[in-house]
């Protein structure tokens, strides 16, 4: 029977270390054989109390016990503004005190402070800062909150609070990383935060590069570029971009475009602005430039009689039997109207099984003419076979105009569309734990609830 108790009282001990183990909630307690400055202070973190200490009088021992403990571990949004609330109590009066909070590990201070304010004994004084969580702040990694009482003099007793947190990531967050503008004669001139001049009757190219910052996927994304002041606009289905992953370089969560907008050769002298949204049926970002438009000005391509072909969407991630688009942009800077064809190659094989291709291409429009001055977007829509083997495949699209034709090279990374089981370290630990201390408890109470076997009755006889 005592080996079973013994036995009982590790197995608890093992239970309540199991669970503790796996707990956030950390605490702290020391002595002050003086009256501390601050006996008494909380810290909410978003609303909700996550930070108590208080210091208390020990009459048997004569000295001041402090004691501080956190009771949860809490989340902060990247991109988002947390709310620190601090409230405290004094035991004199300081003047010039002030609450300071901040989170260290970014290359750069996460902080807040109020201003200078004075502390009058036992009284509550509530002060809140607002601390801004950047979007590119590592999630992975693990920060603290520190809280302090901030005086001339150094302050004892409950002045300063250390809260461990973690930073996540929102689930649907779309950023324009980059809009870089140049004109029709490729010659650069975009430069940051400055206006940025053209002629009219030219064609600004606008290149824009969107990353999917969310922890989730973001579905059909569009990017819109515009002038509303000339009634110009043009919007680019950009596609789907996996969920923002920092381990990985080589995740499809970032993608650029490039998008034509033609000036009118009419259009007034003046400073116009330009909007760039990235866009889903979720969430947008947008950026905004200024352009100033001066008169015409003599198109250089125009003048050496070229027409331009430039590829936008040249890679697109695309389960099987599902469906993206490529684009290309054709624009004809000559003295005579072009004719142009479009087709697609090397789509033949690259399936399981017998099968023609592994994918089908449609092509909006495959034949079309340019007059001097016009261009042309061209929607290259790739269906992906049911067959099609899994991995990057590599296509051409092909434009032909007069004699000349040129070959371009695309991809596309074939997946079957499934996901697997995405579960941190942290939290298999946590589940373990949980599970053990749940078995070992229940083998407990059965140790504890069997009954002894009684001894068996021996029979006397009497001879």
């Amino acid at each position: 029977m005592k080996n079973k108790f013994i036995l009982a009282f590790i197995l608890v001990f093992v239970a309540v270390f199991s669970i503790f183990a796996f707990s956030n909630v950390s605490a702290a307690e020391w002595y002050e054989y003086s009256e501390p400055d601050i006996n008494e202070m909380t810290v909410y973190v978003n609303g909700n109390i996550v930070w108590y200490g208080s210091c208390e009088w020990d009459t048997l021992m004569t000295r001041w016990v402090c004691t501080t403990e956190q009771s949860e571990i809490p989340a902060l949004e990247r991109g988002e503004e947390a709310e620190i609330k601090v409230s405290f109590m004094a035991n004199d009066d300081f003047e010039e005190a002030s609450v300071r909070a901040w989170i260290g590990g970014y290359h750069e201070d996460i902080e807040a402070e109020t201003p200078l304010f004075d502390i009058f004994e036992n009284k509550t004084y509530t002060k809140t800062l607002d601390l801004y969580i950047p979007s590119d702040i590592d999630a992975r990694d693990t920060y603290t909150i520190h809280v302090d009482i901030e005086h001339k003099s150094d302050l004892s007793g409950i002045d300063e609070a250390d809260i461990e947190t973690e930073i996540q990531r929102m689930a649907n967050v779309l950023e324009i990383m980059s809009v870089e503008l140049y004109d029709s004669g490729n010659y650069y001139s975009y430069c940051g935060g400055c206006t940025v001049t053209f002629n009219a009757g030219t064609i600004i190219y606008v290149d824009v590069a969107v990353k999917n910052r969310g922890s989730h996927e973001a579905e059909d994304v569009y990017v819109y570029v515009g002038i509303k002041d000339l009634c110009i606009e043009r919007t680019v289905y950009l596609g789907d971009l996996e969920e923002s992953d920092e381990e990985d370089n080589d995740n499809e969560d970032t993608k650029t475009v490039t998008i034509a907008l033609p000036i009118p050769s009419d259009t007034k002298i003046g400073t116009y602005t330009l909007e760039v949204e990235a866009y889903n049926n979720e969430v947008s970002d947008k950026e905004f430039r200024n352009l100033m438009i001066e008169g015409p000005g003599e198109d250089k391509k125009k003048k050496e009689g070229q027409v331009e072909i430039m590829p936008q969407i040249t890679s697109n991630e695309i389960e099987v039997g599902k469906g993206a688009v490529y684009t290309i942009l054709v624009a004809n800077f000559g003295d005579t109207t072009e004719d142009f064809v479009i087709s697609v190659l090397g789509l033949e094989g690259g399936c399981e099984g017998a099968c023609v291709g592994w994918a089908e291409a449609t092509i909006n429009p495959q034949a079309f003419s340019l007059s001097p001055g016009e261009n042309k977007l061209v929607n290259v829509y790739l269906a992906a076979s049911e067959n099609a083997v899994e991995g990057e495949h590599i296509f051409s699209v092909k434009v032909q105009h007069n004699s000349v034709s040129k070959q371009f090279t695309f991809t596309a990374n074939i997946t079957n569309g499934e996901t697997g089981l995405d579960m941190s370290l942290k939290t298999i630990l946590m589940i373990i734990g949980l599970v053990l201390a749940a078995v070992i408890i229940v083998l407990l109470i059965v140790l504890l609830t069997q009954k002894r076997p009684e001894k068996a009755e021996v029979e006397e006889s009497y001879y």
